[in-house]
């Protein structure tokens, strides 16, 4: 059994955190980071990106770049659709821990970060789900964690679930584009592919 690593680092690091009210569903959000964190191999948080072909953006930025856009995104919205209310909460913690199982599913290797055998056995943001309802959280929050991606099937049962999905996509083929790599708006990249 691998030593616990220290929150701290995920408590400073995720920016979403201190926006989440609720002291236990924070306390489960860090759980699941720390859970994660524990199976890797990552000794640092911040070392584990959140794209082996993106390497320069970590995945601690990547959540945090992502909080900002959906929260943004959701003031937009609602701001000209005043009949459309978003929980800010459920958003939230569905940005926070959609990724969380990449701490698992990208490992470092000698020539970079590489995906693991965790990715190739089942689609991206399983695990992460799996941790989830193991820590307590609802279905809910399974689903806007499985949703966010289209790896794994599941429909978006929430407008909150749709928001992340289509930021989640967009950030990563905005940081594509910039690199002159495939987009996966045209089919040009699944991840662990």
């Amino acid at each position: 059994m691998k030593q616990n690593k220290p929150t701290e680092q995920i408590e400073q690091g995720l920016i979403g955190l201190t926006r989440i009210k609720d002291q236990e569903l924070k306390n489960d959000i860090i759980a699941c980071w720390q859970r994660c964190w524990n199976e890797s191999a990552w000794e640092n948080l911040k070392d584990c990106p959140f794209n082996p072909h993106l390497s320069d953006v970590s995945l601690v930025e990547h959540v945090n770049c992502l909080t900002d856009l959906v929260l943004g995104a959701a003031d937009s919205l609602e701001k000209h659709n005043p009949e459309l209310k978003l929980d800010r909460q459920y958003l939230i913690t569905g940005v926070l821990l959609h990724d969380v199982s990449k701490l698992v599913e990208i490992e470092p290797s000698d020539e970079g970060p590489i995906f693991s055998a965790l990715n190739r056995q089942m689609p991206h943001a399983t695990y992460g789900a799996m941790v989830a309802m193991a820590q307590g959280l609802s279905p809910k929050i399974a689903n806007i964690i499985l949703a966010h991606t289209k790896l794994t099937g599941a429909t978006p049962d929430s407008p909150e679930a749709v928001l992340l999905h289509y930021l989640d996509y967009g950030m990563a083929d905005v940081l594509r584009a910039s690199r002159k790599l495939p987009l996966i708006m045209v089919g040009g990249s699944k991840f662990g592919k």
